[in-house]
């Protein structure tokens, strides 16, 4: 699957945090009985989790899965950091973790696993994380343990997974009747001001790539949300999709200009012929982030689904109607 790094995903987390469509949780929790088991998938360094946890309120289960066992390494620190600030109290039983807030607490485990592939690395986070010895080869999504009657989340994944990859993962999740939450997923909405004539050449290709092979397959990128709502309704989930859209300033510096990089080098890579232009393009976008004459909006969406008062004995269609009619 397609990397991210630690300083990419603090980078971000400002921007993700003000972005999400928090008014969802009302409807995603309403009628949740007893502690919420939640699993999070693509979990980092547990950005999702310290957003969610003080929201979802009660007594919470996580369990944080990623395939880079770094930033599941690094979600101690960065929890801790975070609790500190927010005034939780975080404490360690073993290798799990536990936080107190003044309404909820939660306790959290870490599993690695490579969505990728099929089957656990083992019952828990494994030596490793910890530094004492190595972590068994992760494997992948055929034995998910998901929570019944659970919260299914992620962030910023959905769009990089493949349509067979969401297929399997959805008629799972339906027939343990989870709830499911994908936030910030890239929809392919891209708007810079001032604006440039070659904006909508940079924000195409982008898209194009996108759509490549993350590593889960290829990728459904800027479909992913209208895919999984349209797939999720056929399952006879009640669905809900809000924007939840990144808005960058000028005291947002380095994130712009790592989206600028990020963005031109994507669009070189399948246009190298356009280098010259898109260097161009990249130079003058620079200079603006320099001098403070930048705002860039990026379009997410955050999406919710929630089990039917009875489940659907509906098959999740996989046609191409059904991918045509988003």
């Amino acid at each position: 699957m397609s990397d991210f790094s630690d300083h990419w995903l603090a980078l971000r987390a400002d921007a993700d945090s003000r972005a999400r469509a928090d008014q969802l949780l009302t409807p995603l929790c309403a009628g949740w009985q007893g502690p919420r088991q939640v699993l999070d998938l693509g979990a980092g360094t547990g950005a999702n989790l310290r957003h969610l946890a003080p929201r979802l309120g009660g007594e919470q289960h996580w369990c944080c899965v990623d395939h880079d066992a770094h930033l599941l390494a690094c979600l101690p620190a960065r929890t801790a950091v975070w609790a500190t600030q927010a005034g939780h109290r975080l404490s360690h039983q073993g290798d799990r973790l536990r936080i107190d807030g003044p309404n909820w607490h939660c306790r959290v485990q870490r599993r690695r696993l490579d969505l990728a592939a099929g089957g656990w690395s083992g019952m828990g986070i494994g030596p490793g994380l910890n530094g004492q010895e190595p972590l068994a080869p992760p494997q992948g999504l055929a034995a998910l343990r998901l929570p019944p009657g659970g919260l299914v989340t992620a962030s910023a994944l959905l769009d990089l997974v493949s349509a067979a990859w969401l297929q399997t993962l959805l008629g799972r999740c339906h027939a343990a009747r989870c709830r499911l939450l994908f936030a910030l997923t890239y929809d392919g909405r891209c708007r810079l001001s001032p604006p440039h004539p070659d904006d909508a050449l940079v924000r195409d290709l982008v898209n194009q790539h996108q759509r490549l092979d993350k590593g889960l397959g290829p990728a459904l990128g800027p479909t992913a949300v209208a895919t999984a709502a349209a797939w999720c309704r056929g399952l006879g989930l009640q669905v809900v999709v809000a924007a939840s859209d990144w808005s960058l300033g000028a005291d947002e510096p380095a994130l712009q200009q790592a989206l600028i990089s990020g963005w031109c080098d994507a669009a070189r890579w399948l246009a190298p012929h356009l280098t010259p232009r898109l260097a161009a393009w990249r130079r003058l976008r620079g200079r603006q982030v320099r001098a403070g004459m930048l705002g860039i909006q990026v379009g997410h969406q955050d999406l919710i689904a929630l089990p039917a008062a009875r489940p659907s004995l509906n098959p999740l269609p996989l046609t191409d109607s059904a991918r045509t009619d988003m």
